[in-house]
């Protein structure tokens, strides 16, 4: 997939103007906090580091830097990192998250965990989700503190480090420490122009009786990624399975599949779950080989009622006046000899039940379905005056009033509180492969986004101001 990374047009503005001064600084503080490896780590988590050492190191700097930038500092016991600045009766809050998605490096040109830039392109894991948005967004509210703005308002810039698991540090956040919900908040971590509605969110297992002679496995990272590898060993019909191969890729052209001896591998596209029709799924794939392989069909059956992501196989495909589907990512696959367990990310319409829809999936799939927990959707009045001031920031810094508000499959923080909603920091037209290898965002989009964030904070503290 070729990089979008055509500078978009941006009005010259007091905004822009204001966040010049900033660039600089904005930009080495991007560099060192992608090139720490803040993937969720069980093996080092303890009662300080609860994801890890690696998303603690990037919780930590990020401390650090908001100290030296002019912010009350809270470590909120590990879980998340909250900056405050300013005092009153109204919040304005901001969430980010330092924590990222795992990474195959091999399968990755540039390296992961450091900026690599190639003209207006920063690769690197974080680049856009989310440390890049969050850290332009920081930096803009730097600004406008610099400036007075922000006085008579207290905001707070939150950076947790549980977003892509489950989102655990808000939950600490608010439920635990007791911090208090927001007048008004919002996340610089989906689309412009605005999300105004999220899907609901859960994970279930789906355990179905099958027989393959392989040897056991366990395939895929992270429920919400599409699974881009997954290989078995073969204990019978090592020469059918040669055979069969060479059919099966002639027929399957847009993923990879390779025999070595016993083993047997497929590669497949990953991509974000809660579009899993834009990848590849390398589970499924080979899951439909070993059900040919071996005829079973169950395994055939399960290749049948996932591969288009969207539940149609099993009349699961909900649908609403805001949201246009429904998607069931299979990010895990785990086989013991007779029971294969699929792990499921679901997301569904907000207005839809999600007792209906997993009673749905148990009779219609033949299999056993446990729900795995997960969060409710939420749908925000277009019309209300903190939608209309966010949305008018974005259109007056681009001049863009053709691209409308959004309901989307992912979810971000604003699940999490109230009276929020997610604002950027992707623009119309670009894919910055978010989840995906070579994960990217356009130097450029990081200073336009620090010119937009500026306009939407300065916008919202005065609306605060005036309301009663």
């Amino acid at each position: 997939m070729k990089e979008n990374a055509t500078p978009m047009t941006m009005r010259d503005t007091e905004y822009k103007k204001l966040v010049e001064p900033y660039k600089d600084e904005a930009f080495k503080a991007y560099k060192e906090l992608v090139a720490i490896d803040s993937v969720n780590d069980p093996s080092t988590v303890t009662k300080e580091k609860p994801f890890g050492e690696g998303v603690d190191k990037a919780l930590a700097y990020v401390a650090s830097l908001g100290k030296t930038l002019g912010f009350e500092v809270d470590r909120c016991d590990g879980y998340a990192t909250e900056l405050t600045y300013g005092k009153g009766e109204k919040t304005l809050d901001i969430y980010a998250h330092c924590d990222v998605v795992p990474v195959s490096r091999q399968d990755w040109k540039h390296e992961p965990f450091a900026i690599t830039q190639e003209g207006n392109v920063l690769y690197g894991r974080g680049t856009s989700d989310d440390k890049g948005p969050g850290l332009a967004c920081l930096f803009a509210i730097k600004a406008l503190l610099d400036k007075g703005r922000l006085d008579g308002i207290r905001t707070r810039v939150i950076f947790g480090g549980d977003e892509e698991r489950g989102s655990a540090c808000l939950e600490h956040y608010f439920h635990d420490l007791k911090k208090g919900y927001p007048t008004y908040g919002f996340s610089p971590d989906a689309d412009y122009p605005l999300i105004y509605g999220e899907k609901s969110i859960y994970a279930y297992e789906a355990v179905y009786n099958i027989e393959l002679d392989v040897e056991p496995f366990a395939w895929g990272d992270a429920l919400n990624i599409v699974i881009d590898k997954a290989s078995c060993v073969l204990k019978s019909r090592i020469e059918e399975a040669n055979i069969l191969a060479k059919r099966f890729a002639e027929r399957n052209k847009d993923i990879q599949l390779s025999i070595e001896g016993n083993v047997v591998k497929v590669i497949g596209i990953p991509y974000h779950g809660s579009m899993p029709w834009n990848g590849k799924n390398a589970a499924l794939y080979l899951l439909k080989f070993l059900g040919y392989l071996y005829d079973e069909k169950g395994a055939r059956d399960v290749f049948d009622q996932y591969i288009s992501g969207k539940g149609e196989a099993f009349r699961g495909e909900y649908k609403d006046n805001d949201f246009d589907c429904t998607s069931y990512n299979v990010g895990k696959v785990v086989y013991d000899g007779s029971q294969l367990k699929l792990y499921v990310n679901l997301r569904f319409p907000a207005t839809i039940l999600k007792d209906d829809v997993i009673e749905n999936v148990a009779v219609n799939t033949g299999a056993g379905i446990t729900c795995l927990g997960g969060s409710d959707g939420f749908v925000m009045d277009k019309n209300s005056s903190f939608v209309k001031t966010l949305l008018s920031a974005y259109q007056e810094e681009t001049g863009d009033k053709e691209s409308q508000p959004m309901a989307i499959g992912g979810g971000t923080y604003a699940r999490e509180s109230r009276n929020s909603v997610a604002f950027g920091a992707q623009f119309p037209g670009r894919d910055y492969r978010m989840h995906g290898n070579d994960e990217f965002f356009p130097l450029s989009d990081f200073y336009d986004n620090m010119q937009i964030y500026a306009h939407a904070v300065d916008s919202l503290v005065k609306m605060m101001k005036e309301e009663k």
